[in-house]
């Protein structure tokens, strides 16, 4: 009498996925970078910590660990533009750097893609129609603090130049014409540009006028 040979079954356990651990550091950057994906894509709306969660590949709780709430994540994301305003309008209005990387246009046209790429813009501007902003999140010290290290600098230029100093003000205006204008092109920009028949290239074009006209201001030594 012959028996069925039964198929041999292997009883070994299949091998558990490696998990990638992260800095504390690292995980929250790859939070608010998805954050900001889904800002510049979907609007304020879009900032669901689930859907973020599932974007890096991580659980729900994961993010209330680095952030504690959604709006936790509001917050740093508006720190971290407001960080990256600073640097990018100090870089463009002092012409640091080497290369490409010393010309005004260059650095301005980084300026606009902090607030009005990135979707910052229209969260800032979201939190203040709807009244949700909190000084806290505004950090109202950041204009100031651009503006007083602008000065600074273009006095030192002055002095090697033996020209006269510029007035404050002229700097406070440079700094609140830049970042408007970019606030304005987040929030209305592209429906203006095509209201005028300007395409995508001719939003270019427009990033490119501001920051000459901007150096041709610098330039008159006001």
């Amino acid at each position: 009498m012959s028996s069925a040979v039964k198929p041999e079954t292997s009883t070994a356990a299949k091998p558990a996925a490696k998990r990638i651990r992260r800095t504390a550091e690292e995980a929250r950057r790859l939070i608010l970078d998805a954050a900001e994906a889904r800002l510049a894509r979907q609007g304020p709306e879009g900032l669901r910590l689930q859907d973020i969660a599932r974007d890096v590949g991580i659980s729900h709780p994961a993010i209330l660990h680095h952030f504690e709430s959604r709006e936790g994540l509001v917050r740093a994301l508006i720190g971290r533009a407001n960080r990256q305003l600073r640097d990018k309008l100090l870089s463009a209005l002092d012409g640091d750097g080497d290369g490409e990387g010393s010309d005004t246009a260059y650095h301005i046209g980084h300026v606009f893609e902090a607030l009005s790429d990135r979707g910052t813009a229209r969260l800032l501007s979201w939190l203040l129609l709807t009244g949700r902003a909190s000084d806290e999140q505004m950090e109202p010290n950041v204009m100031r603090e651009i503006v007083d290290a602008i000065q600074a600098r273009r006095e030192d230029y002055a002095r090697q130049e033996n020209q006269p100093a510029p007035d404050r003000e002229d700097t406070l205006f440079i700094a609140m014409l830049t970042a408007s204008a970019a606030f304005g092109e987040a929030i209305v920009g592209r429906q203006l540009a095509e209201a005028a028949g300007l395409d995508r290239d001719g939003l270019a074009r427009f990033r490119l006028w501001f920051a000459r006209m901007i150096n041709d201001h610098l330039d008159t030594g006001k």
